[in-house]
């Protein structure tokens, strides 16, 4: 451990101890950097930039599903109260915690990405909470974890000395990043054509200049 230790937490998860050490550090940041983007939560990809750079989707959720269900029915045959029981509910909660630290993992990763390559990161300000009583696209965005890849980059980008600003998400896939019109379009159509101007372009990336303008 770094730093001077100023507390230890003890935790007990699915059979495993874990000693968590919260350590005092001086933070380190890095240089400065003036370069700005923007960036759109989606469900086909994770993230798509202002510059154009897509960060896959790799859904843990959905390629667990299987297996899931499987460790399911086995619970639900066990009765209640017996050995075998506590060690099928066991066995799930194990794989829950697997999939929760795989996002975790690719959380971090992209986040750190963003924080290395960019002095200011924008994101829309999304209420997930609202958007998961959509029942087409809740378990896409659950298993996105769009909130927990905002909350790593702005901790990251704290300590690093780098901003991340949260804006107005409304009608950012709509407008026009390059004339400013309003360009409306149903969710499946992916490219933006504006009538306008036009310009062309993928339409999460035109949403993730939309984001970026807003926050400058």
């Amino acid at each position: 451990p770094q730093g001077k230790v100023k507390t230890c937490t003890i935790i007990v998860k699915n059979g495993k101890y874990y000693a968590c050490l919260s350590c005092e550090v001086e933070s380190v940041q890095l240089p400065s950097c003036s370069k700005s983007v923007g960036v759109d939560l989606g469900v086909k990809h994770l993230a798509i930039t202002s510059d154009g750079e897509f960060y896959d989707h790799p859904k843990f959720l959905r390629e667990s599903e299987g297996k899931m269900r499987r460790k399911q029915r086995v619970v639900s045959r066990r009765k209640k109260g017996s050995h075998r029981r506590r060690k099928a509910v066991q066995e799930l909660s194990k794989l829950h915690e697997y999939i929760a630290n795989q996002r975790k993992d690719y959380a971090h990763k992209v986040s750190r990405k963003l924080v290395n390559k960019y002095g200011l990161i924008a994101f829309e300000n999304l209420n997930t909470q609202g958007m998961v009583k959509n029942h087409h696209l809740a378990k896409s965005i659950v298993d996105a974890s769009w909130n927990q890849l905002v909350t790593f980059t702005a901790y990251k980008a704290e300590e690093a000395g780098r901003g991340v600003v949260l804006v107005e998400p409304k009608n950012t896939s709509q407008l026009c990043s390059n004339c400013g019109e309003m360009v409306p379009k149903k969710l499946s159509e992916r490219t933006h054509h504006c009538e306008h101007c036009g310009y062309v372009q993928d339409r999460d990336i035109n949403a993730a200049k939309n984001i970026l303008k807003r926050a400058i």
